[in-house]
């Protein structure tokens, strides 16, 4: 019964080992981590079968023979637990100071164990085939010692969960498992010898889950797939190695699916896969559908091998036996150190990919300078999101002068963010930011939440303050719910939507989509003004906005500053705002920052006026203090 076990975990292991080098591969440490480990549980299983056989073929006369076979094999044992303890913290690195403790504790120990149970007697216990076993002082010394190197695994894979590879950590615990239950049931049953057979169900496992060489292959092309490339990127990072990449993409895809068929185009990129794995001097990944990532090593220059790959690809390609015409777009990363890991890497390809993917641009770089300012955009994501999670959302208010009431009738509402020290963010940093990643529809229901609140708790109404402007962005008002989503805050509120008027700019109200317009009506239906903000660059759209239920102009601060520069541009600003006026709409002039100004301001129909010379922006107390002081 033995030796049919024994055979069949034989079988097992060395069809793992022909699945494993049969196939086209790329050399992971994982990988190598794990044909050593194979090769040991063979070791294991042979040296157990030889021992079988060779207290079998001694009877009651052991000879030196079989006791150093019977070492031999129990060598192996605590060697196969060695292997196994090193493929399970091959993911972490080598620059974690603790698992290099690890290591060169383990290679210690497996030499010294390894030298003391060759030394040590070993006793035979045999009575015929189907009961044999050994015991005694080197057995004891086999069982403790891979009990070790059980318990160190177990260590590592609970201690470094979020360092390891789920999925090897998940067969990594359940080869442990087989390991210790065959073990326990080995140790009570001595004639049991099923030890070497669970270690090779074990590697199946492992084997299946992940060290497959098909699952690192795209079918189609016969490349390296996308999982291929996220393991090796990762294995570089975790040794520290320095490398290139270079990022061969379809600008026009389109246009290959217009024309051919998906067979057609299989056929094509199977072909393009191989000229480019032949000429690229790195390592070739499918990356996404129609991307190829080739990464280099240090010593491969960069340049040299973009050069060779270009030239190389530039060429005529045939599909269907006609001339197919597309552009290729190529991205240099010359130093992977610029990200702090793989998942960091990876993340700002696609951050960059998507920054480009309208770009005309045929040679890009990702290099220092754009990873230092992705970088800084991913701090300043995050710390917009602490910021409204921990309530550090602030609104400022810029009080609006009446050039007719001579006093402050208005203000507008801005945000502000303070990071964890309390300081403030400036705006122009975190907008962008906002606006780009989505968190400004989050922002803005804020700020005009807390302004509706500013509004009743102040009962601003009774400073002579007859509204608050707050400001819209672009992805606010293309929200087809966002008139339903303030009516219901203005009534949970209680406030007069009078009292509320909403700022758009004037390039998204150019564009006037029709959820805008839908939102806006909606809006205006129970009350709520609109200011047509930043107005300065459209005045050939003039008409087209004066369609729009808009009842604030806002001169944008530049076209401000430009009547005071020359005669004329104060006479083509004098024509724009007899149109205004003759629309009978409101002027807010911003930007304002000295008296002379403000005075000549005054004459010319500018309703309202909003700048320094009154105030910057300032928090709720400082504006209730500036209301209540000034002369009205």
């Amino acid at each position: 019964m033995n030796i049919q076990v024994q055979l069949c975990g034989i079988a097992v292991v060395i069809l793992l080992l022909i699945l494993s080098l049969n196939r086209k591969t790329i050399w992971l440490r994982s990988k190598r981590a794990f044909l050593v480990a194979l090769i040991s549980t063979l070791t294991a299983l042979v040296f157990d079968t030889l021992s079988i056989i060779a207290i079998v073929s001694s009877g009651d006369n052991f000879t030196s023979f079989t006791n150093t076979i019977c070492k031999i094999y129990l060598v192996s044992l605590v060697w196969m637990a060695y292997t196994m303890n090193y493929y399970t913290s091959v993911d972490i690195g080598v620059k974690n100071r603790i698992i290099r403790i690890h290591r060169i504790s383990a290679r210690i120990l497996i030499i010294t164990v390894s030298i003391i149970i060759l030394l040590s007697p070993v006793k035979i216990h045999y009575t015929d085939r189907y009961d044999l076993y050994t015991y005694g002082p080197a057995v004891m010394i086999t069982y403790v010692s891979a009990f070790i190197y059980v318990v160190s695994n177990v260590t590592i894979l609970f201690a470094f969960r979020n360092k390891i590879n789920h999925r090897r950590w998940i067969a990594a615990l359940s080869w442990m498992l087989l390991l210790v239950i065959a073990a326990a049931i080995q140790f009570f049953h001595n004639n049991l010898l099923i030890i070497g057979f669970a270690s090779s169900l074990g590697s199946l496992i492992v084997f299946i889950r992940l060290e497959n060489p098909e699952s690192f292959i795209e079918r189609e092309t016969g490349c390296f797939n996308e999982l291929a490339f996220n393991r090796y990127l990762e294995q570089c990072y975790n040794r520290g190695e320095r490398i290139s990449m270079l990022v061969v993409q379809f600008a026009t895809p389109h246009y290959l699916y217009e024309r051919y068929s998906t067979d057609s185009i299989n056929d094509f990129l199977k072909n393009f896969s191989k000229i480019l794995d032949d000429c690229s001097m790195g390592q070739v990944f499918k990356y996404r559908e129609w991307s190829y990532i080739v990464i280099f090593s240090q010593s491969v220059s960069l340049y040299s091998a973009k050069d060779k790959i270009s030239k190389t690809l530039d060429r005529d390609w045939i599909i269907d036996d006609t001339l197919a015409n597309f552009e290729l777009k190529y991205t240099e990363i010359p130093n992977s150190f610029i990200a702090k890991d793989s998942d960091a890497m990876i993340e700002m390809i696609r951050a960059f990919a998507r920054d480009y993917s309208n770009s005309s641009e045929t040679e890009l770089i990702l290099d220092k300078v754009w990873a230092e300012n992705y970088k800084k955009e991913q701090e300043i994501e995050d710390l917009i999101i602490q910021a409204i999670k921990n309530d550090r959302i602030e609104v400022y208010y810029q009080p609006i002068y009446s050039t007719a009431k001579k006093r402050f009738v208005s203000a507008e509402a801005l945000v502000r963010i303070l990071d964890k020290n309390g300081n403030l963010i400036p705006p122009n940093e975190f907008i962008p930011v906002a606006e780009d990643t989505g968190l400004i529809l989050q922002l803005g229901q804020i700020v005009f939440e807390k302004a509706c609140h500013f509004m009743m708790k102040e009962k601003l109404y009774k400073k002579g303050i007859d509204y608050l402007e707050i400001n819209l962005s672009v992805v606010q008002c293309m929200r087809s719910d966002l008139a339903d989503n303030y009516t219901k805050i203005i009534r949970k509120i209680g406030i007069d939507p009078k009292m509320i008027t909403l700022e758009i700019t004037e390039s998204f109200a150019i564009s006037s989509t029709e959820n805008l317009v839908v939102n806006m009506e909606k809006l205006k239906h129970i009350g709520v003004q609109f200011a047509l903000d930043d107005f300065g660059t459209g005045f050939s759209n003039l008409d087209y906005l004066l369609e729009l239920p808009i009842k604030v102009v806002k001169f944008d601060s530049k076209m401000t500053q430009a009547y005071f520069e020359s005669s004329k541009r104060r006479a083509v600003m004098g024509s724009v705002i007899n149109m205004i006026k003759a629309a009978d709409l409101e002027i807010v002039a911003e930007g304002v920052e000295e008296k002379h100004q403000l005075d000549e301001l005054s004459l010319i129909d500018i309703d309202f006026i909003q700048g320094y010379y009154f105030s910057k922006p300032v928090p709720s107390k400082e504006f209730i203090k500036l209301i209540d002081n000034q002369k009205l």
